[in-house]
């Protein structure tokens, strides 16, 4: 299990035929108290001899595959717009958080689409410190609580989905199930957060 407890930036990227939209969690919407969470471990078999029991890692498998991200919520626009069911309000005076999320338990998990997650390091050199779970599924399972005195803190499950080159290979996301560190080992890359593309780092 790997802690993360330095956030710049958490991207939501989501493409349906051919058409990409974004959502970021920024710096203010992450808070201090961001953590996020990610345990890639591969599945191992035992072997017992006259020395021992071995356990060796059997290649091209995870064993457990998870990822979540714990964060302060004040209000249900950023919860809404990860598990991608945020309806905006229209009416005089509305401010940006102002909206709802209208659901049952079949579609808490919002529409069962895909999400490319991608976590931004605090340091934001390039995407060194990116880490990219390329198949979500978002949802929330822990109990949200209003009115005290303190912002509730909540859960949000990314639910990875293992990358399968028979169900993945044209559903218009990278051919892989994570990513750690850079994007390009030729290019120094940079995510540009509202587009959800990697673009080359020029200098200033």
């Amino acid at each position: 299990m790997v802690n993360i407890t330095q956030l710049r930036r958490l991207v939501f990227i989501k493409t349906v035929n051919g058409t990409t939209s974004t959502f970021s969690f920024e710096p203010d919407d992450l808070g201090q108290d961001t953590i996020m969470s990610i345990n890639i471990a591969p599945r191992k078999k035992s072997r017992t001899s006259s020395y021992g029991t071995t356990n060796t890692p059997i290649k091209g498998t995870l064993d457990n595959f998870s990822g979540s991200v714990s964060f302060l919520l004040d209000n249900f626009k950023n919860f809404g717009k990860a598990l991608n069911s945020w309806n905006q309000a229209t009416y005089v005076g509305a401010d940006a958080n102002a909206g709802n999320i209208i659901g049952d338990a079949s579609d808490f998990c919002g529409d069962g689409d895909y999400f490319d997650v991608i976590a931004q390091g605090i340091c934001d050199d390039g995407s060194s410190v990116d880490i990219e779970l390329t198949r979500c599924i978002p949802s929330v399972d822990d109990d949200i609580e209003f009115g005290t005195s303190e912002t509730s803190t909540v859960t949000l499950n990314l639910n990875p989905i293992i990358y399968n080159a028979a169900l993945h290979s044209t559903d218009g996301y990278p051919a892989y199930s994570y990513r750690l560190g850079d994007k390009d080992l030729t290019v120094q890359k940079r995510l540009n957060a509202v587009t959800g593309q990697y673009v080359d780092v020029t200098e200033s």
